[in-house]
């Protein structure tokens, strides 16, 4: 594979089987992020996470049968919002999350609506989408709005 060709990988639904996985995933990829702003309650994470993304909501990336990487994307009346972006870090830097973004961006110019997102500010993440074409449109004390409109 060269460094500019898409890996191959299949989405799938989640399903409520996935859920361990899927918080496994959230868990390894941002709870250093989150501590790092506001302090880490694994009660608190655990719960929010269950209840606020449930697995039907997540767009599964398969590749050789292994479960790699995890999507949700919502549409909202003027925008859509990529609420969640993970790649489990044994994968990451291959192209996957490239490919997940590349997936969102489609869905938004499909929508012909801006897609939108909320990065940490001390997520290193935040230079990874302005590569892939987003610009701030906004921020708050811990995160960074940004922002990618599809072509006209």
């Amino acid at each position: 594979m060269t460094q500019h060709e898409a890996p191959a990988f299949a989405l799938r639904r989640g399903t409520k089987a996935d859920m361990p996985w899927l918080y496994d995933i959230f868990k390894r990829t941002m709870q250093e992020f989150i501590e790092n702003t506001w302090g880490w309650d694994e009660l608190m994470q655990s719960h929010s996470f269950a209840d606020l993304l449930p697995a039907n909501t997540f767009l599964i990336a398969v590749s050789d049968q292994i479960d790699i990487a995890a999507l949700i994307v919502r549409e909202k009346p003027d925008h859509l919002w990529l609420e969640m972006a993970l790649v489990l870090p044994k994968y990451q830097s291959q192209g996957y999350g490239s490919a997940l973004i590349k997936h969102a961006q489609a869905l938004a110019s499909k929508a012909q609506k801006p897609l939108r997102l909320s990065v940490l500010k001390l997520n290193p993440a935040q230079e990874f989408y302005h590569k892939m074409g987003f610009e701030i449109f906004g921020s708050d004390q811990w995160s960074l709005k940004l922002q990618w409109s599809p072509p006209s």
